[in-house]
């Protein structure tokens, strides 16, 4: 499926919300933490995310999205969880989410 600007805006619109859950979560583990965080970054083997700092990351993405629950298991079933990246997590996001941010409105949706 091509992907449309709306869904290219969308989707980095979400990839810098995720982002930042992520940085906060790492820079509190890791006080050092100053790796980039890009979409196809591993969330374990590159950011350094244990199980904890996972839980913690995943609950303030979802807080951030008005999600629910994220089916985390499902995910790490099909990638792998040495090949869990953050554009998985993203992908993850924008197909659970409620409120999505979109940077062409400037607004939740």
């Amino acid at each position: 499926m091509a992907t449309t600007p709306k869904n290219a805006s969308t989707r980095n619109s979400v990839f810098e919300i995720v982002r930042t859950q992520l940085l906060g979560v790492c820079r509190e583990h890791q006080r050092d933490f100053g790796a980039e965080i890009r979409l196809d970054s591993s969330l374990i083997a590159d950011l350094g995310l244990d199980s904890l700092s996972l839980v913690e990351a995943v609950v303030a993405i979802e807080q951030a999205f008005g999600i629910e629950r994220l089916p985390l298991e499902a995910l790490s079933e099909a990638c792998g969880e040495a090949h869990f990246t953050v554009g998985s997590l993203v992908d993850l996001c924008i197909e659970h989410a409620t409120v999505l941010v979109t940077a062409d409105e400037g607004m939740r949706t």
